[in-house]
């Protein structure tokens, strides 16, 4: 009794809660033993194997989008580097430069229509027609013909460029005059590019208008305009520096084209 008042009334109970701390850290490490054990492995633990690429046929890719009809934005990435790479050990400089064009833009998708412009141009003319008209203001490469000796994987992509350059050289050679009348294709651009001359809003016109104004005005010895806007990132201001030099250069342009057929 001497013994219990030296200890006081709240000693039974601290030893009770000392009792129940341990019981309660004994059980919490057995069942973590217990979880441990189940979950172990019954073996050594193996590597894990490395996951191998499948090569990309780039001849094979690159025809799918010429000839098949495929668009640019089922192309995969792994797809357009390895045309690129085929691109640069057959065309050497030319699909270098083009390389060093697709790495300032910035948009996957963007990238794909450059290439297939690019490829358009240079290698399979069915491609420039297959893909949208509305990018090819991106393609940064030198607008100047291919040379005659570099080899095309298709005769056929041969002869249509050899067409081309005998009909650009035969055009610079026989320049019309500027009385001369325009082609009707031609003059139902120019009609097109007079209504926003005379105000109509520049972001109305749509890309393949665009386009088609830049194809006239360089036809017409205006080839500086292309190169200004290939600097211009948005599509809107392509559009508003388009109508705004067309205002500016309006008077040397041959605008009786504009005037309605009678």
């Amino acid at each position: 009794l001497s013994q219990q008042r030296l200890r006081g009334p709240h000693a039974g109970r601290s030893e009770l809660i000392a009792r129940l701390q341990v019981c309660h850290t004994s059980r919490a490490s057995l069942m973590s033993k217990a979880f441990e054990a189940q979950f172990q492995r019954s073996g050594p633990a193996s590597p894990r194997p490395e996951r191998e690429s499948a090569p990309v046929d780039a001849a094979s890719a690159l025809k799918r989008f010429t000839e098949g009809g495929e668009k640019a934005d089922t192309m995969s990435g792994k797809e357009m580097y390895a045309i690129v790479d085929m691109l640069k050990r057959e065309h050497g400089a030319e699909a270098a430069a083009l390389e060093a064009s697709l790495l300032k833009v910035k948009r996957q998708l963007d990238k794909k229509i450059m290439l297939l412009d690019w490829v358009g141009e240079h290698v399979s003319p069915a491609a420039a027609v297959e893909k949208p008209r509305r990018a090819s203001l991106a393609d940064c490469t030198n607008t100047a013909p291919p040379a005659a000796e570099a080899a095309a994987p298709l005769a056929t992509a041969a002869d249509a460029i050899k067409r081309q350059q005998a009909s650009r050289s035969s055009a610079t050679q026989e320049a019309a005059p500027a009385a001369a009348k325009p082609p009707a294709e031609d003059g139902r651009i120019a009609r097109m590019a007079a209504l926003f001359v005379e105000g109509k809003d520049a972001l109305s016109m749509t890309g393949g208008e665009m386009f088609e104004v830049i194809g006239w005005l360089k036809r017409l010895g205006h080839a500086e305009v292309e190169d200004s806007l290939i600097r211009v990132r948005l599509q809107g201001d392509k559009k508003t520096q388009l109508v705004s030099y067309l205002k500016r250069n309006w008077a040397t342009l041959p605008t009786a084209a504009a005037e309605p057929a009678a």
